[in-house]
């Protein structure tokens, strides 16, 4: 009897410890698993009691509607948008300055500022409701498994439980239209200088380089039609598709889904932070640019 009292010492000395191996992963805001469309994803979203399916396009810089959502939404579009893609090209329109409230996932937010948009003017995206673009998560953490088309908004706990085995990424954020677009580009190293590639889920077939700097990452800026592409990102992380371009852009470069359906990415929206790794499954084969088109 003398031993007992060490013994149950010793047994209440080890609960803390099993505990924690038990403990329940850290929460997040909300996971939202997204639906395939195309060679992209896109997500239900709910606005003013209406759900709807909504195109994610990392890359938009903002958030689109159509002009029948903003109305039953209680906007009256007003003013003008001026803004351009990556191509140069010039579009404007009305807006809706942070009136719209979208709910994903559980989840309500106000972008800064919401667009028009008419899906059905491309016929096989008609079925879509408009696009949610990285202003949707202002502030926020969020993170995208482009393998298996979850989308997480991180909370402060399991954010730092995720990319605890992740690795940073240098990014910067792309702020147009009087700060209130929101895009991402990421670091590509070369022997001349760093490039800055946007991170672009809406481009669903290709990796783009722009003309005066496709040689730094050997690709040949003469070409016209598609060449392949195999580049360091970061590291080990490489870019490297047989469905890569070479067009006369206003950036560097655009990481589309042939490099982002390989990788999962967290984001720090506040603070400019970012983090890569892989998916826990592995993503399938990609669509060859040839089908991918078709669909």
């Amino acid at each position: 009897m003398k031993f007992l009292p060490g013994a149950l010492a010793l047994l209440f000395a080890a609960m803390p410890a099993a505990e924690a191996q038990t403990a329940p992963p850290a929460a997040p805001e909300a996971v939202i698993q997204m639906k395939p469309w195309r060679t992209r994803w896109a997500m239900e979203a709910e606005i003013a009691g209406k759900k709807g399916l909504y195109l994610l396009d990392t890359g938009a810089g903002i958030t689109l509607v159509s002009r029948e959502t903003a109305t039953r939404a209680g906007c009256t579009p007003w003013g003008r948008l001026t803004g351009y893609n990556m191509m140069g090209n010039r579009s404007q329109g009305p807006h809706c300055a942070d009136s719209i409230a979208i709910t994903v996932g559980g989840i309500t937010a106000r972008p800064p500022i919401t667009g028009l948009i008419n899906m059905a003017a491309e016929p096989r995206n008609a079925a879509l409701d408009g696009v949610i673009g990285l202003n949707l998560f202002e502030g926020r953490t969020v993170t995208f498994d482009f393998a298996a088309g979850i989308a997480t908004i991180e909370s402060d706990a399991s954010r730092a439980a995720r990319v605890a085995g992740m690795r940073p990424l240098r990014i910067r954020l792309k702020r147009e239209i009087d700060g209130g677009a929101l895009a991402v580009t990421t670091a590509v190293p070369t022997k001349k200088g760093t490039l800055w590639f946007e991170l672009d889920s809406g481009n669903g077939g290709t990796v783009l380089v722009s003309q005066p700097v496709a040689e730094l990452v050997g690709m040949d800026p003469k070409q016209e039609g598609k060449q392949p592409a195999d580049f360091e990102v970061l590291g080990d992380i490489r870019a490297t598709t047989p469905d890569a371009f070479t067009p006369d852009m206003i950036m560097d470069g655009n990481l589309g889904m042939p490099f982002l359906r390989n990788w999962v990415v967290t984001i720090d929206l506040a603070r400019g932070l970012a983090w890569i790794g892989k998916p826990p499954v592995p993503p399938k084969p990609a669509i060859p640019l040839e089908e991918a088109v078709k669909q």
